[in-house]
């Protein structure tokens, strides 16, 4: 295409349309409450499936990723490790202080990577499966700042109670990447192939203002919700195949009366650089008309990058 500048120009026209319609369909449905001070829930969302919650004395932080190794470093399986002073900077401006634990979804690196570092920076515990708990050994991390979570186990932390439902991660391009454990301690830099799996959890965060489900993966095992609700969804849908059974087996099935979409954010690019879609593996309007067919069981919202914002008590 070299010798023909304006026929590749034309050719990627049609995409590049795509793809701003996308961000203006995105920023058309962000959340517009402000938090105000004592009232509610706020998150804030670090871009993947990356999330601090707040009631404005307790805070969680669930899969913090900030660092954003490039998609070159990723698939040559280049060495990756965190950038500390970025960690730093994050924990300052999230208010480390009242950061009480940092959990992880699953260990993939886009995931897991940066939390150890998170913990060390707040002295929160890190909170996994023993996979996640591996990274925080290789990290340094003491065995009393680690906290190895189940199945079904239900954690109180402050006014929230925490608990973590097994679940399965979504296929990318037909396969799950990188499965398997980290069984032993695991430090950086290491490769993204380094980062496997481990479990799976959907967490379901109780609070007397209501409940959020945190689902990074756009994985599900059909009925895994049965019996729980949610007030705010937060899902994760990079990779997502079936949207119609994915909506239907999580917000609909819990109930929920907001739909967040998460993990829809190029996590190749510094986050410096402002948001844009992840490419070719999240169908963001494809998923927006799904969801738009139940508007009348729950509200879809989508959330700014690194900016706090109130979702409980839910907006009437």
């Amino acid at each position: 295409m070299k010798k023909y500048p304006l026929l590749s120009l034309l050719a990627t026209m049609p995409l590049c349309a795509a793809r701003c319609a996308d961000i203006d369909l995105y920023q058309s449905l962000l959340v517009k409450e402000t938090p105000r001070h004592g009232e509610g829930i706020t998150v804030t969302w670090l871009g993947t499936a990356g999330l601090l919650i707040s009631d404005g004395q307790t805070a969680l932080l669930i899969d913090p990723y900030v660092s954003r190794f490039g998609m070159g470093k990723v698939f040559f399986q280049r060495p990756l490790a965190s950038d500390r002073e970025l960690v730093r900077k994050w924990s300052e401006k999230l208010g480390k202080k009242n950061i009480r634990a940092v959990i992880v979804s699953h260990s993939h690196f886009d995931h897991l990577a940066d939390a150890p570092l998170f913990a060390r920076e707040t002295g929160a515990p890190l909170i996994g499966t023993e996979s996640t708990l591996n990274a925080g050994r290789g990290a340094g991390l003491r065995e009393d700042e680690l906290r190895l979570v189940k199945p079904g186990q239900a954690m109180p932390l402050g006014r929230f109670t925490l608990r973590f439902i097994e679940s399965v991660h979504g296929p990318v391009f037909g396969s799950v990447p990188y499965p398997g454990v980290i069984d032993k301690p695991l430090a950086q830099p290491a490769r993204a192939k380094d980062y496997r799996l481990g479990g799976v959890f959907g967490i379901v965060i109780g609070h007397p203002s209501g409940t959020i489900l945190h689902h990074g993966s756009a994985g599900f095992v059909p009925g895994m919700y049965d019996g729980v609700t949610a007030d705010v969804v937060f899902l994760g849908i990079a990779s997502s195949g079936g949207i119609e059974e994915y909506i239907r087996e999580v917000p609909l099935r819990v109930k929920a009366k907001t739909l967040i979409p998460a993990h829809v954010d190029n996590f190749f690019k510094p986050l410096e650089q402002g948001f844009s879609l992840l490419p070719l593996s999240v169908k963001f309007k494809e998923f927006c008309d799904t969801a738009g067919r139940y508007r009348d069981s729950f509200a879809l919202k989508t959330l700014p990058i690194g900016r706090p914002v109130r979702v409980l008590p839910v907006a009437r």
